[in-house]
C-alpha cells in the first residue's frame, strides 16, 4: 500500500517546463527558506509556493544529516510537496536513513547473511556519526521521527519528462528499465520490507535483487582504484573507490578523465577496466538531466549544456559552500546565467 496517499512518479509527460531545481539541503533550512524567498517563492498557507503557481520546485535530495535542522527542512520540503508547489526526490542520505533503521529480514523480507542479525546499514562510528544531526533533531519525538520515516519511503527515485530527466545522483537506462519492468517509483511502491532488503543485497545473495539499479541511480557508479591507492575523503573515509564521470564516454577516455571525485587530488594513471570501457555514457545529445550528490565547489558552472549538477556543498566542513538553483523553462541547452545561489550561513 502506498503511504500518506501520495502517488509516486517517474514519468510525467505534460508536467510543466517552468521549474526550479534544488541540490543537496542536508538540514541546512535557513539557507533554504533564503534560496526559495530569492526565487521568488513565498510562504502562504503552511507552504511555500510561486505566485500564481506558476513554477514548481523539484529537491533532488538529501534533505537529512549533517546539518543542525533536519527536522525543519524536512516538514518543509514535505509541506511543499503536500501542497503541490514541489517534487521531492530521494536521495542516498534518506536510503540509507531507511535501512539504518530497517532491521535485517523485518517484516518476512530477505534476511542478508553479510548483515548477519542486524540493520540493513552497518551501525559503524562513522555511519552512526553522520547520521547524528538528524537523531538530534528529533529527540523527544519519535512518533514525528517514525512520521518522517514513513514521508522519505514516498520520494520517487527518478524523475522523467519528454524535455528533462532528473535524479539524486546518475542518470542511467538500464536501472531505469530495470525499475519500470516492476513498476517501482519509490519504497512504497508494494512490501517496502521486501523492496529495502533487495535495494541493500549488494552481494546477490538472492536472484531478484535491486542493489545495481538503486545504487547506480541514488548513489552513482564507481570505479575500484589501482592496487595500493586510496583517499581519505572529507568525513575520515579511507576509499579505495572512485566515482566516475558518467556523462564522459568511457570507451576513449583515460582513467583520470572518467575520475570525478571533487576536492580530492587524484592523480592516478591505471587502465580502465574492460566492464568500465563497457558503461553506457549520457551522451551530449539527451535531454538536461538534473542531480546533486558530488559535493562541488566554488562559483555554480554546468559540466555540459546538458549535465548540470547542483550539489554545491552547502553542508561542507569549510563552511564556505553554497545551496543552488538551476531556473530551467524548457531549454534544451542549458545556460549558466540561469543559476541561483546562496552562499552557507
Amino acid at each position: 500500500m502506498r503511504k500518506d496517499n501520495f502517488i509516486c512518479i517517474s514519468y510525467i509527460g505534460d508536467m510543466t517546463n517552468s521549474l526550479d531545481f534544488i541540490g543537496d539541503v542536508h538540514g541546512h533550512c535557513d539557507e533554504l527558506r533564503a534560496l526559495l524567498k530569492k526565487l521568488g517563492y513565498v510562504e502562504s498557507n503552511g507552504a511555500y509556493r510561486y505566485p500564481g503557481n506558476e513554477r514548481t520546485v523539484v529537491f533532488l535530495g538529501d534533505y537529512v544529516d549533517r546539518g543542525s535542522k533536519v527536522r525543519e527542512t524536512l516538514n518543509l520540503v514535505r509541506a511543499m510537496r503536500d501542497a503541490g508547489t514541489a517534487v521531492a526526490l530521494m536521495g542516498n542520505h534518506e536510503f540509507n536513513m531507511l535501512s539504518f533503521w530497517q532491521r535485517n529480514g523485518a517484516g518476512g523480507g530477505h534476511f542478508l547473511k553479510k548483515m548477519k542479525d542486524c540493520y540493513l546499514r552497518e551501525h559503524s562510528f562513522n555511519k552512526m556519526a553522520i547520521h547524528s544531526r538528524t537523531v538530534s533533531d528529533f529527540v523527544g519525538r519519535k512518533q514525528e521521527f517514525q512520521d518522517a520515516l514513513e514521508f522519505v519511503k514516498t520520494l520517487p527515485i527518478y524523475l522523467e519528462t519528454d524535455s528533462f530527466r532528473a535524479q539524486h545522483a546518475c542518470f542511467d537506462r538500464a536501472a531505469v528499465e530495470a525499475l519500470r519492468r516492476e513498476n517501482i517509483t519509490c519504497f512504497a511502491d508494494g512490501n517496502f520490507d521486501e523492496l529495502i532488503a533487495r535495494a541493500n543485497d549488494e552481494d546477490f545473495e538472492y536472484e531478484d535483487s535491486l542493489f545495481v539499479p538503486m545504487s547506480t541511480l541514488l548513489k552513482g557508479p564507481e570505479m575500484p582504484l589501482p592496487e595500493g591507492e586510496h583517499f581519505t575523503d572529507a568525513e575520515g573515509v579511507r576509499r579505495v573507490k572512485t566515482r566516475i564521470a558518467w556523462w564522459v564516454n568511457p570507451a576513449k577516455a583515460s582513467f583520470r578523465e572518467l575520475c570525478f571525485q571533487p576536492g580530492v587530488s587524484m592523480d592516478v594513471q591505471a587502465e580502465v577496466l574492460p566492464q568500465v570501457r563497457q558503461r553506457d555514457y549520457y551522451g551530449e545529445k539527451e535531454r538536461p538531466v538534473f542531480f546533486g550528490h558530488y559535493w562541488l565547489t566554488g562559483l555554480p558552472k554546468l559540466i555540459r549544456d546538458n549535465v548540470c549538477c547542483l550539489d554545491f556543498s552547502v553542508a561542507g566542513y569549510r563552511g564556505n559552500g553554497r545551496l543552488v538553483a538551476y531556473r530551467f523553462d524548457g531549454e534544451q541547452k542549458l545556460d549558466e546565467s540561469k543559476f541561483v545561489f546562496v552562499d552557507a550561513m
